[in-house]
């Protein structure tokens, strides 16, 4: 991995403050010109050291926040990360060891699309030994977050799960109407 130099490292810092500050304002602040700084961010993108992308307020979309640890077989796991990987509930999941070989961390609107998320995504899987779960509110979390939001309806969910089928997440954000 190539190390990041002062500079790299400042203009990173600068861009997570302000997704939108002109290169402009970055090389007055560094003293050098735009254009030093136009290569610099390309090569950051090229590397994908860095991702441009928008985050949404947690709290006008899901008010509810959990962390899910779960134990299970290693077959289960694998389905799960599979699962999660697109779900619009799903903000980040991590395989780990310890306690817990897969931590998630969930949003919903409400303990009922929580509990519906549960019971049909995670507890039902065959292979889960145990879950444990910790339930916050978005005030308690980071303001703004990257949520996936989907924009057209579709028969199947990204879990796989289709809109008619009793198993799907309650008011699962995919299969809203506008």
């Amino acid at each position: 991995m190539k190390k990041l130099d002062a500079i790299d490292k400042f203009i990173i810092s600068e861009m997570i403050k302000d997704g939108r500050i002109k290169y402009t304002t970055l090389a007055e602040k560094l003293k050098v010109t735009p254009a030093a700084i136009k290569e610099r961010v390309e090569k950051l993108l090229k590397l994908q050291v860095i991702k441009p992308s928008v985050l949404l307020n947690q709290a006008f979309f899901f008010p509810l926040t959990a962390v899910i640890g779960i134990e299970a077989d290693s077959d289960c796991i694998k389905i799960l990360a599979k699962k999660f990987r697109n779900c619009p509930l799903v903000v980040s999941f991590t395989k780990t060891s310890g306690m817990h070989n897969l931590i998630l961390h969930v949003v919903t609107k409400n303990i009922q699309q929580l509990e519906s998320f549960l019971n049909n995504q995670v507890r039902a899987e065959p292979g889960i030994r145990h879950v444990e779960v910790n339930i916050g509110d978005a005030s308690s979390s980071s303001e703004f977050i990257p949520i996936k939001i989907y924009t057209k309806t579709s028969e199947y969910a990204p879990c796989g799960i289709r809109y008619n089928d009793e198993k799907r997440c309650l008011d699962c954000p995919v299969f809203e109407k506008e």
